[in-house]
């Protein structure tokens, strides 16, 4: 779902809400006041006929007088929406004082026992009418109604201004997500530019001048990493460069010969086996494991060779030639290889299962190769690669290392 979509599912129909609430509460709110007003209206014109009922001993014989039937009509008349006013005695006959002939629903009003209002209704003819009762000495009551067609025409008018409220608050909330959205897409849809500007290396552009912060955040974010991968090229580029000036033929045999003789730990035969080139060797150091049937042969050997590439080339070699014979043939094999692979210096131990010990096979510079047979004598219980390690650890030797526990202890 996009950005705009969002806005629009969200905020519109939020705004339509709240209007919508808003105008239902105000609504309410004024059409309560305005029938309560009313009510109050009626009980009090209820209540003033009441008392000058009280007031004589017989409000019936008093109002045949036609003086003072014309001075209480228009007494009457000056209550603001008079639509009735009748007296009820005490027999269930309803007498008419002002307004219209006769009040309607005179008999669905019991005698009350204080000034009330009933609810407003609509007559026959749809009028609506509010109505206030007030009991008078004696037995009987006081009807008095007071139109409530004024009070509906101006809850019309409040629905229809509280509608339109809602459907303008509609408008506004539609256009505001409108544009924010369309400011959030316009500067995400910058700042992804910015991301397809690194991808393909082309200039980053312009990333100042957003109208929201965190847009603003994330371009400087970019940027920053612009910077960062930028840096970190040129860094990388450095370094080739620099390596490119350092490099020579003996750097580069030994960078080979790390792939072409990784560290080795296998079983064969019985026995584990572990065998590592180490530090600065000659280029010509290498290993060979060579399995035949039930035997198994390691040698370390170093071939000499007019330059580092020579030498190596003679050392990947040799590897390959004993490891197809030195298990098989032996001694011959290493005499062999010494004659074609310019083999200067070899140590090599063949074995079969079930003989025991921990051997240890050095081609290292100095007395260093003394101090490995000792720490070899005291290796016991160590794997041969663990051995190789402390090895490392202890000595730093240059060279070729192999060691082998066969039987028992392997």
């Amino acid at each position: 779902m996009s950005i705009r979509r969002t806005f629009l599912l969200l905020v519109a129909p939020l705004f339509l809400l709240l209007a919508g609430v808003n105008g239902a509460l105000l609504y309410m709110w004024e059409r309560a006041e305005a029938e309560r007003g009313l009510a109050n209206q009626a009980i009090a014109a209820a209540v003033t006929t009441a008392a000058f009922a009280d007031a004589s001993d017989d409000l019936a014989r008093a109002l045949s007088d036609p003086v003072r039937a014309a001075t209480f009509r228009e007494a009457g008349r000056q209550v603001e929406g008079l639509h009735g006013l009748y007296l009820v005695n005490p027999d269930g006959e309803t007498i008419q004082i002002a307004g219209r002939p006769s009040a309607y629903w005179p008999g669905k009003f019991e005698t009350p026992k204080a000034p009330l209002a009933a609810a407003i209704r609509a007559d026959p003819t749809g009028l609506h009418v509010a109505t206030g009762l007030a009991p008078i000495a004696g037995g009987g009551f006081v009807i008095a109604q007071i139109n409530a067609e004024p009070l509906f025409a101006q809850v019309r008018g409040l629905q229809q201004l509280v509608i339109g409220l809602v459907v303008a608050a509609g408008l506004i909330g539609l256009i505001l997500a409108l544009v924010i959205a369309r400011v959030i897409v316009r500067e995400l849809g910058r700042n992804s530019a910015a991301i397809d500007a690194i991808r393909a290396d082309t200039p980053l552009g312009d990333v100042t001048g957003f109208a929201i912060r965190e847009t603003q955040d994330l371009a400087l974010a970019v940027r920053l990493m612009r910077t960062s991968v930028g840096g970190r090229l040129a860094r990388g580029r450095h370094e080739l460069a620099r390596r490119d000036r350092a490099r020579d033929e003996a750097r580069a045999a030994a960078a080979h010969r790390e792939i072409a003789f990784p560290p080795l730990a296998a079983d064969a035969a019985g026995a584990a086996v572990a065998a590592r080139i180490l530090g600065e060797a000659p280029a010509g150091a290498f290993y060979a494991l060579s399995v035949s049937e039930d035997r198994a042969a390691l040698a370390v050997g170093i071939c000499e060779g007019a330059n580092p590439s020579d030498a190596l080339a003679a050392a990947v070699a040799a590897r390959r030639f004993l490891e197809a014979r030195l298990a098989s043939d032996g001694a011959a094999a290493i005499d062999r290889a010494k004659a074609a692979f310019g083999l200067a210096r070899v140590a090599w131990r063949a074995w079969i299962p079930g003989e025991a010990g921990l051997v240890g096979l050095a081609l290292v510079d100095g007395d260093k190769g003394e101090r490995i047979e000792a720490y070899l004598a005291r290796a016991d219980g160590l794997t041969p690669m663990a051995v190789v390690d402390d090895l490392v650890t202890l000595l730093r030797p240059d060279g070729v290392v192999a060691v082998v526990r066969s039987g028992a202890g392997a």
